[in-house]
């Protein structure tokens, strides 16, 4: 359990924002720290993968190349879009 005193300006935007979605400030507040939370993960991931970079790149050229652009001989896709 988390007790906070918030600065009345963020309380009333709290309120205002709570109100216009429909949600209680306490779902409010828990999707913001969990989407806050969520964002940190996927940059430490990041990070770590950019830690991780060889610096080897392809080129769009030779993906088109070896697999084709992902349509047939008279342009049409491939793949119905989903």
């Amino acid at each position: 359990m988390i007790t906070l005193d918030l600065p009345k300006e963020l309380e009333q935007l709290l309120d205002r924002f709570a109100k216009e979605l429909g949600v209680s400030k306490e779902k409010f507040v828990l999707q913001a720290i969990s989407e806050r939370i969520e964002d940190l993960e996927d940059l430490a991931v990041a990070e770590a993968a950019l830690a991780e970079d060889d610096g080897v790149r392809i080129h769009l050229a030779d993906i088109i190349a070896e697999f084709g652009d992902g349509t047939d001989k008279d342009g049409n896709p491939l793949h119905a879009a989903e």
